[in-house]
């Protein structure tokens, strides 16, 4: 199983990579798009909708929004939108601080759960477009979160002692997240060269690192509360060794709109 997950991260890394700098606007949106429908799938069988009927309605609904957003496509329209994905991650990330400290699994309507997964897969794939915009940012972001949930992963099977929050996941340790974050953040003043025009202080790659690497946790955390309600073990089967989309992109769901709208508050966005 190991050997097939590197196998398809050594696959599927390069190709995201010359995505990024070498799609059009158009292209690009389209092809995001194209995963945001896939992981729309995996979600209505997370929220509880098993029928084919239910869940063909949550990608249909998922692909209007989409397509109207795609009319007239402006950087004003991803700001906004990057803007309300930043607070409501916030809001989020409360409730999971609360959640995590419960003796039981909290429970989570299918409805709330439906609603949740059309505004956390719009507001994602907004952010991605905004960020498409400086194509540097975007690979830094993404190096932010790869390399965050491997020491996380790597420290915590080493050193991991203490779970970060056992009801909604049960591998998550503090030591994974500390290690984690520190490594994140000393490679980040590393490869901070990608950073075109404005060039952050130390204390900005700071601020971004922490809040894009608390970020991908509570995404993680939140996907991984939805599949223990519905009693899944991964959220499809779509990537050899990774589970399906939604496995491989949930902490990206809450770090594109979290670090797009940071770059936006901090004065680095260009």
């Amino acid at each position: 199983m190991l050997k097939l997950r590197i196998l398809t991260a050594l696959i599927l890394i390069p190709l995201v990579i010359v995505g990024i700098f070498y799609l059009s606007q158009w292209a690009f949106m389209v092809i995001t798009a194209l995963i945001t429908l896939l992981a729309a799938w995996e979600w209505s069988r997370l929220s509880g909708w098993i029928e084919l009927t239910r869940r063909s309605f949550f990608v249909g609904f998922q692909c209007v929004i989409l397509l109207s957003l795609m009319v007239f496509p402006t950087p004003a329209k991803w700001v906004w939108m990057v803007l309300l994905g930043l607070l409501f991650w916030l809001i989020l990330s409360i409730y999971l601080l609360n959640a995590r400290r419960q003796p039981i699994l909290p429970q989570i309507p299918s409805p709330v759960r439906v609603g949740l997964g059309w505004l956390i897969l719009t507001l994602c794939w907004a952010a991605l477009q905004l960020l498409h915009l400086n194509p540097f940012y975007l690979l830094f972001m993404l190096l932010i979160i790869w390399l965050a949930d491997t020491a996380a992963y790597v420290s915590g099977r080493l050193w991991g002692q203490h779970l970060l929050a056992p009801t909604l996941s049960p591998k998550k340790t503090w030591e994974g997240m500390i290690i984690g974050l520190v490594t994140t953040f000393f490679t980040a003043m590393l490869i901070q060269t990608f950073f075109k025009g404005v060039k952050p202080y130390l204390w900005q790659i700071f601020v971004l690192v922490l809040l894009t690497s608390l970020a991908s946790i509570a995404g993680d955390l939140f996907e991984s509360q939805l599949k223990r309600l519905e009693g899944l073990k991964d959220s499809g089967h779509l990537l050899p060794g990774h589970g399906g989309i939604l496995d491989r992109i949930d902490s990206l769901l809450a770090a594109a709109p979290v670090f797009a709208g940071s770059l936006l508050l901090l004065g680095l966005a260009s």
